[in-house]
């Protein structure tokens, strides 16, 4: 996997890429307070077919936090338009974790033309679910001195029982940028995935872990994306059950390659 610094509308992004081949290319996304390296044994491995693409977000891993302090979905959707642009990615697939799904529907909505189909794996659910007074205090709390303790809190308590996923996880959620702990919790108190979720027709697939198969889930927002529930796993899928994510990406991936 080769990395490669490039220019992001607020900083500069670390962007990383592998493959080739005549398969449709891949983009990878990761959650929030997350990084590229959680999709790293999936990318290897179907980087024998095909270019697979990651990055770092804003303020994520190895790229600079933004200098406008801006970490909403859509401000984070224009990370990928400059690394789509810089590694010439033309059309591509996008497989996205967690919040990283809601970056890939802003970028869908906004360059419908770039995208050829989307598959989330466990996004988060309709955050207009959680009550005002319980996003207003978690919104509060990231913006106060112990925010990496609730950082840590709140990602340590969804990641599942999995104890070499959660060392990982957290680990990674170390690596954010201070500066960034609240404008990531703010992007998820805020987000209405409705226009975002409605802008894009192409190809959509989920895949989700137990916990998530709730009212809330954005496959009851819009019931024509199929979506399939994962037993035996916390909420990053792709460290728990990569065999799994891997055989689900290459089915998605299939009638796409067929078409080109």
């Amino acid at each position: 996997m080769s990395s490669q610094q490039i220019q992001g509308p607020q900083g500069p992004l670390m962007a990383y890429r592998s493959g080739e081949g005549e398969g449709i290319p891949v983009v990878f996304l990761h959650a929030d307070a997350g990084r590229a390296a959680q999709w790293e044994e999936i990318m290897s491995h179907l980087a024998a077919h095909r270019a697979v693409a990651s990055l770092d977000f804003r303020g994520h891993g190895s790229s600079a936090p933004a200098r406008d302090g801006d970490y909403s979905y859509a401000a984070r959707a224009a990370d990928v338009a400059a690394m789509a642009d810089a590694l010439s990615l033309r059309r591509f697939v996008i497989v996205a974790h967690s919040g990283g799904s809601a970056v890939a529907l802003e970028y869908a909505a906004a360059h419908p033309d770039r995208v050829a189909g989307i598959l989330m794996v466990d996004p988060l659910t309709d955050p207009r679910a959680m009550p005002a007074d319980a996003r207003a205090k978690f919104v509060a709390d990231m913006a106060g001195p112990n925010n990496l303790d609730v950082l840590r809190g709140f990602y340590g308590g969804i990641v599942g029982p999995n104890e070499t996923t959660k060392a990982r996880v957290l680990a990674d959620v170390d690596r954010v940028a201070p500066s960034a702990r609240p404008g990531i919790a703010r992007a998820l108190a805020e987000w209405n995935p409705e226009p975002a979720l409605g802008a894009f027709h192409g190809p959509m697939s989920i895949l989700a872990s137990p916990p998530n198969d709730n009212p809330a889930a954005l496959y009851r927002l819009r019931a024509d994306i199929p979506h399939r529930v994962v037993k035996d796993t916390g909420h990053w899928l792709q460290l728990d059950q990569p065999g799994i994510v891997e055989n689900a990406i290459t089915e998605f991936l299939a009638p796409i390659d067929a078409r080109r």
